[in-house]
């Protein structure tokens, strides 16, 4: 399976990264990004950036400020962890998705990546609804 994590930057400056420090995957515990999100609430901090490293390359989300492609930047931004399962006579196979989206008043872009390969991702716009949020900064809430 193709090695993939999450890289987020907080409002106070500072960098969580999948699979390092306290956002390590912990047996019995919940997910890194749910266990991050459930404290940016906690602290009354938001994300200012997200992006996905898999496999050596980077996938930017839109953000404030030096955003080069002069997007508008998203009032807040989710990860979805994703598993399909097909068992046909008895021959079950695999496939683990990650969706990471940033999401604006009515609508989110979503790029979704299969973990399972490695090498196909999709781009969509979904309406706004988002399963684990991150919290919005105190301006767009």
């Amino acid at each position: 399976m193709t090695n993939a994590h999450f890289v987020a930057t907080l409002s106070d400056g500072t960098t969580a990264t999948e699979h390092h420090g306290e956002w390590q995957i912990i047996p019995g515990q919940r997910k890194p990004w749910v266990r991050l999100i459930e404290k940016l609430a906690t602290e009354e901090k938001h994300l200012t950036s997200l992006r996905l490293n898999i496999d050596g390359r980077t996938i930017h989300l839109p953000r404030p400020g030096n955003n080069r492609f002069e997007s508008h930047p998203p009032l807040y931004y989710s990860l979805c962890y994703r598993f399909e399962a097909d068992d046909i006579l008895g021959d079950t196979k695999e496939r683990h998705f990650i969706d990471i989206a940033a999401h604006y008043g009515d609508f989110a872009v979503h790029s979704i990546h299969d973990l399972t390969d490695g090498k196909t991702s999709w781009i969509c716009v979904t309406g706004p609804e988002a399963l684990a949020p991150s919290p919005k900064p105190r301006e767009a809430a």
